[in-house]
């Protein structure tokens, strides 16, 4: 058997693999570089970086599987993979915790102003202590945009550590959630409008796409802040900008960005109420190896056995 990775992964999922298949590692993650590498690959496992299309399913007819190091979806044409039937697999848990860690991590820094502070003191400057006085979280309002595996780690960590009072907005009913956190279900300018914190956990896709813009930020209130942890593209950036750059909401933590891969610099590096990361938040030693077991997944199915995580189901299209 062959294995197409199109990034480097964990060694425990790595040794996983290669103890039952020859794998191979792109040189690089796009197009032009993957459709080479095709012909008689059985399974493809991919990060954030590049796309599984139909054109290279296609340009695959042994394919049988494609393992999603992670969780989002949006890099991989499920619906032309189940047509073709070829499952696809991912990792709904393994990077839960460091997520929601790492929003945390966003909302305190930017709530207490550690950024602002550690680049003053940097410079010498003691008065930053008397400048930047910050906010406390503790029984504040969280809006979580999704709450499903992540977002309600999150909400939960809020909940338990901060006393938040906690809204979601869902197109599922959380009634566990409901229960166990009193969380209330809104709608989406509701929430945006009460939270002082909110915290995005959204797939994307066309639906999502935007789903945050200009006239949404506007509910805001000038001392929210909004973080995006899921994916770039689900808040409109441009109006987002804008809205920092006039103090409309008193700042952002952003892991995701819609063009990733693709630039070197965005005009959020030069706010101060702006924190940035390059797509890392479930880059924890744990959540790495977690994630590269998507290939015991690809296993079972080369095994000819049912995923246990499957994003799809192309046995129905058989």
């Amino acid at each position: 058997m062959k294995i197409l990775l199109y990034e480097p992964i964990h060694q425990a999922g790595l040794q996983l693999l290669e103890e039952r298949a020859e794998v191979i590692l792109a040189p690089d993650t796009s197009e032009e570089a993957i459709m080479p590498l095709l012909a008689d690959v059985d399974a493809i496992v991919i990060r954030a970086d590049g796309a599984v299309t139909a054109r290279i399913m296609e340009a695959a007819p042994a394919l049988k599987v494609i393992g999603r190091h992670g969780v989002g979806v949006d890099n991989v044409d499920v619906a032309a993979a189940t047509q073709r039937g070829i499952w696809v697999v991912n990792t709904p848990l393994a990077n839960r915790e460091a997520v929601a860690e790492h929003v945390l991590g966003m909302m305190i820094v930017l709530a207490r102003r550690i950024r602002e502070a550690d680049m003053t003191l940097r410079q010498g400057d003691w008065e930053g202590r008397n400048r930047y006085i910050g906010r406390e979280l503790y029984a504040k309002t969280l809006g979580i945009v999704g709450m499903g595996n992540i977002g309600s780690r999150v909400a939960e960590i809020c909940h338990a550590a901060f006393n938040m009072q906690i809204l979601y907005y869902d197109i599922v009913r959380r009634e566990d959630a409901e229960r166990r956190l009193a969380a209330k279900r809104c709608d989406l300018p509701t929430l945006l409008a009460e939270a002082d914190f909110v915290s995005i956990h959204l797939p994307r896709s066309p639906d999502t796409l935007h789903i945050i813009g200009a006239q949404h930020l506007s509910l805001m209130k000038p001392t929210a802040y909004l973080i995006n942890t899921a994916r770039g593209g689900i808040v409109d950036e441009q109006a987002l900008l804008k809205a920092l750059q006039d103090n409309k909401i008193a700042g952002a933590g952003l892991d995701v960005f819609e063009n990733e891969f693709t630039f070197k610099h965005s005009p959020f590096f030069e706010l101060d109420n702006v924190i940035v990361t390059p797509h890392m938040a479930a880059h924890t030693q744990e959540a790495m190896v977690g994630m590269s077991m998507v290939a015991e997944d690809i296993l079972r199915v080369l095994d000819g056995q049912r995923p246990v995580h499957p994003v799809n189901d192309p046995t129905t299209n058989a």
